[in-house]
């Protein structure tokens, strides 16, 4: 985990990137430590990301069988994000982001888990899945869509000048303007 700045609108942000034991009672352990830190840090911006092992309901998992065991853990993964305040930001492209090399099995068990504050900052966070290659897993790009490109420039196309009414209405429309 860590803490920085970011240069552009020096906004202190939280980034943590989590790589979960499939054991139940050390991902319980886990969430619980990231929601002590929460509670006890002063920033407000988090990104939490990576592969957190757990899914959030049936339909994020193909080919294994669920059980009472995986009903609490998806409460309990459930629970960890509404505690933390976060929000699963949903994925372009791929459905899944594991799949077991017989292709049999796959899971949607690699997200990004953002906070209401970091989607003030950059709003139309979207969360794309790209194609694995040599893992198992397949990676995450997290981008902004919302870019401010500053004031949009003057055009002027030489050929408005071949007009005849051009200079006319350019001279009006001056006019009518108390600058």
């Amino acid at each position: 985990m860590f803490s920085r700045f970011f240069k552009e609108k020096n906004i202190l942000v939280v980034i943590v990137n989590v790589y979960s034991s499939c054991n139940l009672q050390v991902k319980r352990q886990m969430w619980a430590d990231l929601l002590e830190i929460r509670q006890r840090e002063p920033c407000n911006s988090w990104c939490i990301l990576g592969d957190f092992n757990s899914i959030r309901h049936e339909r994020e998992r193909r080919g294994i069988n669920s059980s009472n065991g995986n009903k609490r853990e998806l409460q309990g993964f459930n629970n960890f994000i509404d505690n933390m305040e976060l929000v699963d930001i949903p994925s372009i492209g791929r459905k899944y982001t594991w799949y077991r090399p017989n292709g049999k099995a796959k899971s949607r068990l690699d997200r990004f888990l953002i906070s209401f504050e970091w989607l003030q900052h950059w709003p139309g966070c979207k969360n794309y899945v790209i194609d694995r290659q040599i893992s198992d897993h397949c990676a995450l790009v997290l981008k902004s869509n919302v870019v401010n490109w500053g004031s949009k420039p003057f055009r002027f196309l030489d050929i408005w000048q071949e007009n005849k009414e051009f200079k006319s209405f350019i001279k009006s429309k001056w006019e009518s303007y108390l600058v």
